[in-house]
């Protein structure tokens, strides 16, 4: 009686489950990957089911936030592969694909991802290189360099002060040394 009471149960799970959604149509995998953040412009978005698709029967649309199509509307087909070019993206912002799939012998799905792509900053154009007065004038350190600056002027009139005062000390003549009497600490007795 167990015996036939499972099977029962089972045929009953089996039954109430429909097969159609274990073999439905799914994706397998997206280019950009849905949820990502780019910073290079894509060229185009694909999609890749786990079936073929049938050609024709298909549907793919890039939007950016404002709702505008910034894709160029070629849609191709090959295979389990659905692509569709974009145009050059320009503007920072959320954008969402919105596709259809239809597959051979299946019933077709509908549904949308997005991406953020980030715009790269602007490129700066080149400025002439600044003159030395401005650079003078722009050192956030100037007090530091009128430091240093007063300390070689101070230094050079040290060494033209000393440089004068050894030629007066070593022009004038030595005097000359007299040798020292030695005087002797005993007494001489005179008789």
């Amino acid at each position: 009686m167990k015996k036939y009471l499972r099977l029962l149960l089972t045929l009953l799970i089996f039954g109430i489950t429909p097969f159609s959604n274990a073999w439905a149509t799914s994706i397998v995998s997206t280019s950009p990957t849905a949820g990502s953040v780019l910073s290079i412009s894509p060229t185009a978005v694909t999609i890749k089911a786990n079936a073929d698709l049938l050609s024709g029967a298909n549907e793919m649309t890039v939007t950016d936030a404002k709702g505008v199509r910034v894709d160029d509307g070629s849609l191709q087909v090959q295979g389990e592969v659905l692509m569709v070019g974009i145009k050059t993206l320009t503007k920072s912002g959320l954008y969402t694909v919105s596709y259809t799939l239809v597959a051979i012998d299946q019933s077709p799905i509908t549904d949308s991802f997005t991406f953020l792509y980030n715009a790269p900053g602007e490129i700066a154009v080149a400025t002439p290189a600044p003159s030395t007065e401005e650079i003078l004038n722009k050192s956030p350190n100037r007090i530091t360099d009128l430091f240093v600056i007063a300390l070689m002027v101070f230094a050079f009139v040290m060494m033209i002060f000393l440089s004068r005062y050894a030629k007066k000390t070593f022009k004038t003549p030595a005097k000359p040394r007299q040798p020292k009497k030695n005087s002797s600490t005993s007494k001489k007795f005179v008789k």
